[in-house]
């Protein structure tokens, strides 16, 4: 039977808890009611509020200013906002440049070699098919046309957008009527041929393009947070809610290796290369480990809460983390800590590098309504996107490195240019965005 460290699940819960308390004390135009009661899953919560509301940008009165992660902090009302917040350093990040170079784009055309440009989207798609939220969605490295998709109905789907009234379905069945299947994570290995799906009940599926189910690895039972290929995409690494991390060869579905990566759960993994990969955990450290090494050739500390996301510099000098403590830090394997952003007023949630390997950019995601991108080499945030009223809680760049795209809890995806910091395009879902 796997062990779950004592306290795993409660932090699951207190995360669920967070986001209740904020969607409880929004009002429709932006401001939050300034609640003082402890918020509960036990009884009713009853509000102990402030008779004032404000926006962000209002002084609040002495005493009451937000902390890193309490309070019901504003988030913005972006009805007018059409370009992002100035920062310090204004006149120097106008313009940012930041197009993909020719010879950098090319060598990620993927098997199709066909290239992926960046194109603005005039109308949204609706694909219909799956009967409960839908929580991923991964594009294939491969075949731009491909898209992934998993949800908490217990199946994963791939759609090609040529035809996309027909999907393939990737089902996940429970093991008994009580077990939760929902789908925790899925991913293309770079060469764009398989698919790689995870679900909260531990069971672990590799599929074709096709959907045609190749492999199922040994189910663990316990729940898979999430899950990497390295870049070859003949090893997959998978987190667990238990603290530790599964090492699988998938040219025979066995397992390689076991490491007890965290004394909690294991929030992130990203790989550097073949053979080195970095994890994250509730435990407040970054690890990184080499494959055949049972123990770790690198331990990051400096974090003071737990660490949501990890990701290498695409040129692989960096390794960027966001964290509930609000910050977001970018570190080195032989320089340690290279820089601490702070800025954000709440959980960051996510972070990504603009793909370049020349440049040193990076997008985070918080908690607090906000996405701010920020520049290694100047140690400095050069953009504020704030068009979003509720938490953002997925982005990602174009492939040609001109756009950035952002989720929230408001149900809008923005579109901005990272060159001006513009809002180019905004729609409006029927639900929450959980992933872009």
């Amino acid at each position: 039977q796997p062990n779950v460290e004592p306290g795993s699940l409660i932090r699951v819960l207190q995360k669920g808890l967070q986001y209740m308390d904020v969607e409880t004390h929004l009002n429709e135009d932006g401001t939050a009611r300034l609640c003082t009661a402890p918020f509960s899953l036990v009884g009713k919560h009853v509000c102990s509020v402030h008779t004032e509301t404000r926006k962000l940008g209002d002084k609040a009165p002495r005493g009451t200013e937000p902390s890193t992660h309490g309070g019901h902090t504003l988030v913005h009302d972006a009805k007018e906002k059409r370009v992002a917040r100035p920062v310090e350093n204004e006149d120097e990040s106008e313009h940012m440049d930041v197009d993909v170079p020719d010879a950098e784009r090319d060598a990620n055309r993927g098997d199709s070699g066909k290239r992926r440009r960046g194109r603005m989207v005039e109308a949204a798609q609706m694909l219909h098919g799956h009967t409960a939220p839908v929580f991923l969605c991964a594009w294939c490295p491969g075949q731009p046309s491909v898209l992934a998709t998993g949800a908490g109905d217990g199946t994963a789907r791939i759609w090609d957008m040529a035809h996309p009234t027909d999907s393939t379905v990737l089902r996940h069945d429970a093991t008994d009527a009580t077990t939760r299947v929902d789908i925790t994570s899925i991913a293309w290995n770079e060469q764009g041929t398989l698919l790689a799906t995870a679900s909260f009940n531990g069971q672990l599926r590799v599929w074709t393009t096709l959907g045609e189910q190749r492999q199922v690895l040994r189910q663990r039972r316990v729940p898979i947070i999430a899950l990497r290929w390295n870049r070859k995409g003949t090893l997959l690494a998978t987190a667990y809610l238990d603290g530790s991390i599964a090492l699988w060869d998938t040219s025979n579905g066995q397992q390689r290796h076991e490491f007890r990566a965290h004394s909690g759960c294991v929030l992130d993994v990203d790989w550097l290369d073949n053979t080195t990969f970095a994890s994250s955990g509730s435990d407040k450290v970054i690890r990184v480990w080499r494959d055949f090494d049972p123990q770790p050739i690198k331990t990051f500390s400096g974090h003071k809460s737990d660490i949501n996301c990890v990701k290498w510099h695409p040129g692989g000098k960096y390794l960027a983390s966001a964290s509930d403590d609000g910050s977001v830090k970018v570190w080195s394997m032989t320089e340690s800590l290279v820089c601490d952003f702070v800025g954000h007023a709440q959980q960051v949630f996510l972070v990504k590098w603009l793909p370049r390997s020349d440049k040193a950019i990076l997008a985070s995601a918080s908690f607090d309504g906000t996405v701010r991108v920020w520049d290694v080499h100047a140690n400095s945030c050069t953009r504020v996107f704030d068009a979003h009223t509720k938490p953002v809680d997925c982005l990602a760049f174009s492939s040609d490195g001109r756009h950035l795209a952002t989720g929230s809890f408001d149900r809008k995806v923005c579109v901005w240019s990272i060159k001006d910091g513009s809002l180019l395009k905004s729609f409006t879902a029927d639900d929450v965005v959980h992933d872009v």
